[in-house]
């Protein structure tokens, strides 16, 4: 777990016990996540219908799981767990 991250390193805090996007990067990140899942969903689909069912299957398990690890592993080295979606955010108006 990252902690003591430079402010421009900080993309998620913590808020309600779940990570957050506080940065414009960190919602990026989400948006690609998301696009690669849709992606994903789509070529398994595809494949399920015109190929094989279990192929479309493996490729949307493969494509979710390396796109979901690859988003996991992003928000663990730009999440500063010392410091809540609210407290960001209050320092940023504050300074």
């Amino acid at each position: 777990m990252a902690t003591q991250l430079p402010r421009e390193e900080i993309w998620f805090a913590v808020r309600w016990r779940r990570l957050w996007a506080v940065r414009r990067e960190g919602n990026i990140a989400m948006a690609k996540f998301a696009g690669a899942t849709v992606v994903a969903a789509f070529a398994g689909m595809l494949l399920a219908a015109f190929v094989n069912l279990f192929v479309g299957i493996a490729v949307f398990a493969i494509g979710f799981g390396l796109s979901f690890w690859w988003f996991k592993a992003l928000q663990r080295r730009h999440t500063d767990y010392s410091i809540t979606y609210d407290d960001y955010f209050r320092e940023k108006n504050n300074a």
